[in-house]
């Protein structure tokens, strides 16, 4: 039976090379910088990356980097569509001040000339391209900076029920009062396109008080999963990219990775300003804007499978370059840290537990974990990471990535093939070289595994001892098949060498417990 159609289609906000706006310097509204703000025993950095106990807890000290924290003030512009669609001033001027956090290499000389930079989720202040990333980021020798960029109204009617605060800007606020204190975000969330475009800019200019000058900053590539995938399509298709403009004419961001968000879902698209309704599925706004730099959306099989509406098609063209990567079996970002840590464990989690922060009582982004099966640990770590990869070898050196197919249909739900595993999306060695099929618990004997709201759980079933050895024959075989597939997976660029040998070391620890002793 045939599935949805999901042909990649042009939307009908397609513009020509010669269409985009014109030229000029982005926004101007950050007036003063405070930092780096000082750290001590008593005035911590939200969201650390060295957290005792926290998965991960990354030693920037022992990679050569520093942590730095910087307060920024200004003003900004919130944005409205009048009756006729276009783009028009809601609210001018609004204060505001916010935080950034930059990672960098200690000594100036091994910067790479890379910057990753990553919006801070509104739930609780999360950032997930840190925490999926940030080997390969301090590997090359990269920047890494979060940009705090404001709330959204589902955090902030949870921050006013209580008994604590999610919205990250008021989540500051009760972790340390007296350190952020200066952190005053208006209730209007529209300027965060403004501010993201500001901080770019300052992050390429020769202000004094800009965090990285005199380092040469030669690509600035932007990251983020869920709610902050969709606050780039919304920056990329509402035009505030083709406006952020450094002096030269050149854009302030060089690339864009939109993670685990889709155009057809309804959080995919973030409204404009506090006051506009969310947009329909099918809205054409949604419909992503060529640009004059790539984007490569990654999406995991729960946006596809919950919203599947043709896609934009692959593309290699100056204007509107673009990949869509859809992988199976994950469910948005349940298994993208390495070995599926309890969310629990994450570092800002850890520390507002720390003060008291109850956190099995308040929704965040996403309810804690209570499926005692294990859930699916198909790579999405790893792949993200090719992908980022990917897009720096695009913006920086134009080497188009790899084409993957979209994941397979049958009727309304994601194909299977006969161990249980989906069928197209990225090529994936644990689907072609199973140990275990990945997909919904069947059972009904544990109410935690299927939730009856809510995101759903993918577990990780492992084939039993009588299957792997019809299949494979012994664990040796299956090792020789499995490391076939993961280096062509490199060869491809569907990996990297570490994280292929990583999953290859992780295979052989599987196989050694799933198949029958003798």
């Amino acid at each position: 039976m045939a599935g949805p159609m999901r042909r990649a289609v042009c939307g009908p906000m397609m513009i020509l090379a010669g269409a985009l706006t014109a030229s000029v310097p982005a926004w101007a509204g950050i007036d003063k910088v405070d930092g780096p703000i000082p750290v001590t025993a008593d005035s911590q950095v939200y969201n650390t990356a060295w957290v005792p106990g926290a998965v991960p807890a990354v030693d920037l000290a022992a990679a050569g980097y520093v942590e730095e924290e910087y307060f920024l003030h200004g003003t900004a512009d919130a944005y409205r569509r009048d009756p006729s669609g276009t783009l028009a001033v809601l609210a001018k001027d609004i204060p505001y001040g916010t935080r950034i956090i930059v990672r960098r290499p200690k000594d100036p000389a091994k910067f790479s000339g890379v910057v990753h930079f990553e919006p801070i989720h509104p739930s609780q202040g999360g950032t997930s391209h840190w925490v999926a990333m940030s080997g390969y980021m301090m590997a090359h020798g990269d920047i890494y900076v979060a940009a705090g960029l404001g709330d959204d109204a589902p955090s902030r009617v949870i921050s006013a029920k209580g008994p604590v605060p999610t919205a990250q800007s008021q989540v500051l606020q009760w972790f340390e009062p007296q350190r952020y204190g200066a952190i005053q975000w208006p209730k209007e969330d529209g300027i965060r396109y403004q501010v993201m475009a500001d901080i770019g800019a300052l992050l390429r200019s020769d202000r004094a008080e800009n965090p990285l000058r005199g380092l040469k900053v030669r690509r600035m590539l932007v990251g983020g999963w869920s709610f902050t995938g969709s606050v780039q399509r919304t920056f990329i298709n509402e035009g505030f990219h083709d406006r952020a403009r450094l002096p030269n004419g050149k854009p302030v961001f060089d690339g864009y990775l939109i993670g685990i968000s889709s155009r057809w879902n309804g959080g995919g698209y973030i409204p404009l300003n506090s006051e506009e309704a969310q947009t329909r599925n099918d809205d054409p706004r949604r419909s992503l804007k060529p640009i004059d730099v790539p984007v490569i959306e990654f999406m995991s099989e729960f946006e596809v499978g919950t919203g599947p509406g043709p896609q934009t098609p692959d593309s290699d063209a100056r204007v509107g370059a673009h990949r869509i990567y859809e992988l199976g079996a994950v469910v948005h970002s349940a298994s993208m840290i390495d070995g599926n840590p309890p969310r629990e464990k994450r570092p800002n989690f850890l520390q507002l537990a720390a003060k008291g922060y109850p956190l099995a009582g308040v929704k965040g982004e996403d309810a804690l974990n209570t499926c005692r099966l294990p859930i699916s640990d198909v790579p999405h770590g790893a792949l993200a990471r090719a992908a980022v990869e990917n897009l720096r070898q695009w913006a920086d050196k134009g080497v188009a990535p790899p084409h993957a197919p979209l994941l397979a249909w049958d009727g309304d739900k994601i194909r299977r093939d006969a161990t249980g595993n989906p069928v197209g999306g990225l090529p994936v060695a644990e689907f072609k070289v199973p140990l275990a099929s990945y997909g919904p618990y069947k059972g009904t004997d544990l109410p935690a595994c299927t939730p009856a709201k809510g995101r759903p759980i993918f577990v990780r079933t492992n084939l039993d001892a009588a299957t792997l050895k019809a299949r494979y024959g012994s664990a040796q075989a299956f090792v020789r098949r499995y490391d076939t597939q993961v280096d062509a997976m490199v060869k491809q660029r569907w990996l990297l060498p570490e994280d292929a040998a990583a999953l290859k070391a992780k295979a052989r620890r599987d196989a050694e417990a799933q198949f029958p002793v003798h």
